[in-house]
């Protein structure tokens, strides 16, 4: 995913040098992909190497060399397959936490909701800054992209949403089973 970002980003941007680039994924890209900022040059060299984009050296006045990057044609059609292949849409969540739950006989309920309840306020931090960053974002973007940056938006706050809906109801859920189980063991 990180080559289809690089190009898609230097493509809308321009030319851009290496540390620009991050920025950009820091600040355009960052609410929905996951990213590791340092595997960015990695992936640069890479791309240059495969003739998806060209480097030039750029220096202004006494400031160090910088490479400017941008895309080449074939790295125009790669982009475009790349961004073909993203809508062959997958879906089928895996979550770690379904482990605990398959052996929770082994742990106290406490426990579950405990984590439960930890995880509702980071879900609650996380949609907060995605709905701040939507309400900031928006209003700066072309009229050309608002619709699509929406939907992106939306989606990931529906499934922050259902995540903290099924967290809620599952500290229910155990809280009730562990009260059931008191009433018929006494």
């Amino acid at each position: 995913m990180i080559p289809l970002y690089i190009l898609g980003l230097l493509l809308r941007f321009g030319p851009q040098h290496g540390y620009n680039i991050k920025k950009l994924m820091e600040e355009q890209v960052e609410d929905f992909t996951l990213i590791k900022l340092p595997t960015v040059y990695y992936h640069l060299e890479k791309m240059e190497t495969a003739g998806y984009i060209t480097a030039r050296h750029d220096q202004d006045g006494l400031r160090p060399e910088k490479t400017v990057y941008e895309v080449s044609e074939s790295g125009v059609a790669k982009f475009k397959e790349l961004l073909k292949q993203t809508l062959n849409i997958n879906y089928r969540p895996l979550f770690d936490v379904d482990a605990a739950f398959y052996f929770s006989d082994h742990l106290e309920t406490n426990d579950l909701t405990d984590s439960l309840s930890q995880y509702i306020e980071k879900l609650n931090k996380s949609l907060s800054v995605i709905q701040h960053h939507q309400i900031e974002t928006i209003q700066y973007l072309p009229e050309s992209i608002k619709t699509s940056a929406n939907i992106i938006f939306h989606h990931h706050i529906a499934h922050y949403q259902a995540e903290i809906a099924w967290a809620k109801q599952s500290i229910d859920k155990l809280k009730e089973a562990a009260t059931d189980d008191k009433a018929t063991n006494h």
